[in-house]
């Protein structure tokens, strides 16, 4: 019987040492397994020919591409986890002048953290962009407005880039990225179908002991054509307790 496949696969990677489930990858858009090796010769004889040959260096690698991220699955390519944070936040927006009595204003739409260090910057702008001149600016809060007095070259209409920070919300999250963090190894689990010539589909199950992650991902943000994907590079490791073991695939045929 001959098969033919053409299903993504569901993975699974689990902790390597409780089994536990660290992150499902449910949205791939290809998952490809590439095995190598490399092979020597005795050669001799006239014309020098190969007579003997000798295969070594087993290689097994997988990449999987996947058309979303979740927080789990980057943390599985950065090595480093998503954590409650209090870290402050950067905050720019273009406002347009308003006049209150005598006073030049400008209304941000979030209060300036109180937290030391931060500070606030105000320029004076005719695209949103160009820094023109800085201004001077006194920001006080009453109830859930925040004005900004202006002091400067100023008239109602103009418009000003804001460039402050803000206390980050309730349940913002932050993952630190450091010299320090690189992927780990993880078990792999995975199922997919395998199609028969009596147009049967069997499930086909994969399983990888020791699966370590590469660090190289590319994180790519663009204005124009297809959403980004997300590719994660492994290496598959020879497992020890299944004697050497590094894929195992079942068919589960009935």
């Amino acid at each position: 019987m001959q098969y033919g496949i053409r299903e993504i696969c569901n993975v699974v990677l689990k902790d390597i040492v409780t089994k536990e489930p660290v992150a499902y990858f449910e949205t791939l858009k290809t998952s490809t397994m590439e095995f190598s090796g490399s092979t020597v010769y005795a050669t001799g004889g006239r014309g020098n020919p190969k007579r003997i040959g000798w295969d070594s260096d087993r290689e097994i690698s997988m990449k999987m591409e996947d058309g979303l991220i979740s927080k789990e699955t980057f943390a599985i390519a950065t090595g480093t986890t998503f954590k409650a944070t209090t870290r402050s936040i950067h905050k720019k927006e273009v406002l347009t002048v308003e006049e209150d009595g005598t006073d030049k204003i400008i209304k941000l739409t979030k209060k300036p953290t109180t937290t030391k260090g931060y500070n606030t910057f105000f320029f004076k702008t005719d695209d949103g962009s160009s820094m023109l001149e800085k201004l001077s600016g006194s920001v006080t809060t009453t109830g859930s407005t925040t004005k900004v007095k202006l002091t400067g070259s100023i008239e109602s209409g103009d418009m000003v880039i804001a460039d402050y920070y803000i206390d980050a919300p309730t349940k913002s999250q932050s993952m630190d990225i450091t010299s320090k963090t690189f992927p780990g190894t993880y078990i792999l689990e995975a199922d997919t179908l395998w199609r028969n010539e009596d147009d049967e589909d069997f499930e086909a199950k994969y399983t990888i002991p020791k699966l370590k992650i590469k660090p190289n991902f590319t994180l790519t943000h663009g204005a124009a054509g297809d959403p980004s994907v997300f590719n994660f590079e492994a290496e598959v490791l020879a497992d020890k307790k299944s004697g050497d073991g590094m894929v195992f695939i079942d068919l589960l045929e009935e």
